[in-house]
């Protein structure tokens, strides 16, 4: 018996889907690293500028930390009280593999409160 034809018509069946599980998991560990980033970037930023919390060009001194970081921050919000930072910022990321299925662009987001405590800094997410 020849099974030829038959391996060939398997093969050319599994082709499209290994490139779209390899797709997958590109743009997952694309999503991952993205926030990542954002997430130690903004536990670094509240613990940096923790202690200038009360000056007048905090806002500014965030956003260029950001920016230094190559994070958008064109809807970063920040709000400061007695002894709490928060922070929060979204932003979109381009799509490699996506565009397959639709997906052109992935949004990041970060809504994260900051706090020192008896020398500890407490993060909690909003």
């Amino acid at each position: 018996m020849n099974n030829k034809g038959q391996t060939l018509v398997f093969f050319i069946i599994l082709i499209p889907l290994f490139v779209m599980l390899l797709a997958f998991i590109v743009d997952t560990g694309l999503i991952i690293k993205e926030n990542t980033k954002l997430n130690s970037t903004t536990k670094t930023i509240i613990r940096s500028v923790y202690d200038e919390r009360f000056d007048s060009a905090i806002n500014d001194k965030i956003s260029k930390l950001y920016q230094k970081n190559d994070i958008d921050t064109s809807k970063l919000q920040i709000r400061v009280s007695d002894n709490k930072i928060a922070i929060k910022n979204d932003y979109e990321i381009d799509s490699i593999f996506g565009t397959i299925i639709g997906l052109k662009k992935y949004e990041i987001k970060i809504n994260m409160i900051g706090e020192k405590q008896e020398d500890k800094f407490i993060f909690n997410k909003d």
